[in-house]
């Protein structure tokens, strides 16, 4: 494929539709402290609050997640984007905890329309070298997307006269931003005339699609414990009561997620996942020891020990993804990935913030990093065995009938 500036302005444009998504779906982080003390809410009820995004997100996916091969990329990219921006003025908005809930439902369906669509443009512009930088890309933008957040947050709480809507407002500018960037994306890659609900796509050779799902949905269960508590352990357990620090902190694990992006778009995906894994475990056992010793620098360390091990896990295993699909079924297949991370996010987010609310924070991260522990491990011996197999799993892969084999099944949320 050339890499014309064409495809050039494609990447970059649905580069910005995943940063949106990720800062929609970080932007009430460092707000779920003022919320629970202005409004009496338990963290239980924020964590149920941050969980509705996902909730919402996987029922997207299961009715709408092939809706690109019908309206196209483009279009599934600006539906998307039109839903975050209804998602962030009901916070901007909202005066109660029921429009909290009925904003964060609008942003789970913003990014399940239009997530899997932008990693597959990302993926289809390969430039000239034919290396395969999907991972790196989509891990840099999803990086940049949660930096903006937690700075956003940060300062709007810490420095603004409304902390509790204050943040949503730039949120907004942003969405109008990338609607205009995707607009300029090109008509094309419909497959399908008619729209009707159908089955995702998985692939034939599961092995390389299940590592790449593991590796995503220990990337996004590590996710829920850093979006979703991550501001309340900062102020609760850490006892730090500024917010704008927090978020600074809280920010290096972002800035630690681009940098380690651009490390691991020149890893093959195994590596990526096995390394990943090994840096998430030492980030969880970091956190345990900030709370156990209310020490601030501890707590940076494992913001940036996490940010790199989520970076290689997603970036390892988004590649993964994307590779295991023909292009004509690139978008569903990557959405039948990100259902089954959103469904370990949402479980890990109401799990944690249940066991936190009843048991405290500590008890609450040892059982969330159990689970990240065991789906870094699934993917990483998954990964293995596949290589086992097929010496070649790293190579990069091209489009051509001797690489893919089609979708055919449906990946069902108990899988």
């Amino acid at each position: 494929m050339t890499f014309t500036w064409a495809s050039r302005g494609s990447r970059w444009a649905a580069a910005a539709a995943v940063a949106l998504a990720l800062w929609a779906s970080a932007a009430p982080t460092l707000v779920y402290p003022v919320y629970a003390a202005q409004w009496h809410l338990t963290t239980a009820v924020t964590t149920t609050v941050f969980a509705a995004y996902p909730v919402a997100l996987i029922a997207t996916l299961l009715l709408l997640g092939g809706i690109s091969e019908t309206v196209g990329n483009r279009g599934a990219i600006l539906g998307g984007l039109a839903f975050l921006g209804l998602g962030a003025l009901t916070f901007l908005l909202a005066p109660n905890l029921a429009l909290l809930l009925v904003g964060r439902a609008l942003m789970g369906v913003g990014v399940g329309l239009s997530l899997g669509p932008a990693t597959s443009v990302i993926a289809s512009s390969r430039p000239d070298d034919g290396r395969d930088r999907t991972g790196a890309t989509t891990t840099a933008a999803s990086a940049v997307g949660l930096i903006t957040a937690l700075l956003v947050g940060g300062a709007t709480v810490q420095f603004s006269g409304n902390p509790l809507h204050a943040g949503y407002g730039v949120l907004l500018a942003g969405v109008v931003v990338a609607v205009a960037a995707a607009w300029l994306l090109p008509r094309r890659l419909r497959t399908a005339r008619r729209w009707r609900p159908r089955p995702l796509a998985v692939p034939r050779d599961r092995r390389p699609f299940l590592a790449g799902a593991f590796g995503v949905s220990a990337a996004y269960a590590l996710g829920a414990i850093f979006l979703g508590i991550g501001a309340q352990f900062a102020r609760d357990t850490v006892r730090s009561d500024d917010a704008f620090v927090n978020g600074v902190v809280l920010a290096l694990s972002a800035a630690a997620i681009g940098v380690t992006a651009l490390l691991a778009g020149r890893l093959g995906p195994s590596l990526a996942l096995r390394l990943g894994a090994v840096a998430a475990l030492v980030a969880q056992g970091l956190m345990l020891v900030a709370g156990a010793t209310h020490s601030m620098p501890v707590l940076i360390l494992y913001s940036v020990v996490g940010g790199a091990g989520y970076s290689l896990l997603f970036s390892g295993g988004i590649t993964l993804v994307t590779r295991s699909a023909p292009a004509e079924h690139r978008a569903a297949t990557t959405s039948s990935a990100y259902l089954v991370a959103y469904l370990v996010q949402a479980g890990v987010a109401l799990t944690v913030g249940r066991l936190a609310t009843g048991q405290g924070l500590q008890l609450a991260l040892v059982v969330g990093s159990a689970v990240v522990a065991a789906l870094a491990l699934a993917a990483v011996l998954t990964v293995r065995a596949r290589a086992a197999e097929t010496p070649a799993v790293d190579t990069p892969a091209v489009d051509s009938p001797r690489t893919h084999t089609a979708p055919h099944t449906l990946m069902k949320a108990s899988s």
